[in-house]
């Protein structure tokens, strides 16, 4: 498959740019997309977090012990086995963004700072 930049802005601004770094303007418009797909993944992962621990009791309740796949906010495979479930999602989904996660209890501690001091072991004397 070949794709064409049709754009004008964005092929100048790709041939500036190939002009300014000395690289072809073919690696500088695969690196812009790669960025960009990067991007669009870690902040999908982080919503799917968010997701995650939102509704973390309801998932203890009806997959415990297991891990579950998250996508756009919904629970769309799970399983106990992690290397079949990455295989069904990977065909499912293929590239995109799908979080897996363990769903165990409890979740991770938060800490909180209440106040008070810590003295280092020179300030005791």
């Amino acid at each position: 498959m070949e794709i064409a930049l049709k754009e004008p802005t964005l092929t100048k601004s790709v041939e500036q740019w190939a002009k300014e770094t000395r690289r072809p303007a073919e690696k500088v418009l695969e690196t812009a997309v790669q960025t960009f797909f990067d991007d669009m993944e870690a902040e999908a992962i982080r919503a799917e977090t968010e997701v995650f621990w939102t509704i973390h009791e309801e998932l203890l309740r009806t997959y415990p012990n297991q891990y579950v796949a998250l996508y756009r906010g919904a629970v769309v495979d799970h399983g106990r086995d992690i290397s079949r479930l990455e295989k069904r999602i990977r065909e499912r989904f293929g590239v995109l963004p799908v979080l897996i996660a363990p769903v165990n209890s409890p979740p991770p501690r938060e800490l909180k700072w209440l106040g008070g001091r810590i003295d280092t072991p020179n300030a005791l004397s």
